[in-house]
């Protein structure tokens, strides 16, 4: 958790904000058939950090050995919709466009940290200092207890 506090920027950086281009891909194969490619990666849970004690057991790696799952294994749908989704045309283009520094804006890779930067002064109907002086009683003395300000009150 350290890490997460340590570098926000890097790490909101290598987040690839390229939904357009995904989107596009993705709904271009999503017509094909079969099924290739998808903007969600097929899960493969001998590669899951939370199922590793599983695997690991006593019983689940001699099963592994018997189906030939033993080196990795695959997604559900089988070794060539992993292989499509890492070397497919798709995803060397969005490769492509991530190694290039596409899909970046200082704005969305700042985030929050963006969030009140080069803030504007806002002016409303009853001028800099707001409804209390709307009235000619009020400019002369806006309140009993004195003013709290280092503003200008007129």
């Amino acid at each position: 958790m350290v890490h997460l506090r340590e570098c926000p920027l890097r790490l909101e950086k290598s987040f690839i904000l390229d939904g357009v281009a995904v989107s596009t891909i993705a709904s271009t194969y999503e017509r094909l058939k079969p099924k290739l490619w998808s903007a969600i990666p097929p899960y493969n849970a001998q590669q899951d950090y939370h199922t590793r004690r599983y695997f690991r057991s006593q019983a689940v790696p001699p099963i592994l050995q018997k189906t030939d799952q033993d080196h990795g294994g695959t997604g559900r749908d089988g070794w060539i919709v992993d292989y499509f989704h890492i070397f497919g045309q798709g995803q060397r283009y969005l490769n492509r466009r991530n190694w290039a520094g596409a899909g970046h804006s200082l704005q969305q890779v700042t985030g929050h940290d963006h969030y009140n930067a080069n803030l504007k002064t806002n002016m409303g109907f009853n001028g800099r200092f707001g409804y209390r002086r709307n009235t000619p009683a009020l400019r002369q003395r806006s309140s009993v207890f004195g003013e709290v300000t280092r503003f200008p009150l007129f």
